[in-house]
């Protein structure tokens, strides 16, 4: 995959990772592995039912598309971890 076809495909996913790593953070209380694989999997399934599911060379590059933006979500302070009890 060239380097054009890679930001195209960021492009066009970017919005859907963001969005559904949003959605799942505020519902799901579970660990970030776990999590990461709800937002896949809920990718996946969405876009299966509108008819364009994510080819299989590109799930790859969408979950490492999911991490980023977890990541960057952290550092920024989008999402920040709960107080651990006792604390």
């Amino acid at each position: 995959m060239n380097a054009l076809s890679i930001i195209a495909l960021i492009a066009k996913y970017l919005p859907i990772v963001m969005g559904t790593v949003l959605a799942v953070e505020q519902s799901i209380n579970a660990p970030g592995s776990t999590k990461a694989q709800v937002a896949l999997n809920t990718i996946q399934t969405v876009s299966q039912i509108a008819g364009e599911a994510v080819p299989e060379e590109h799930v790859q590059t969408v979950a490492h598309l999911i991490n980023g933006v977890v990541d960057v979500f952290n550092k920024t302070g989008i999402f920040t971890k709960a107080a651990e009890p006792g604390k």
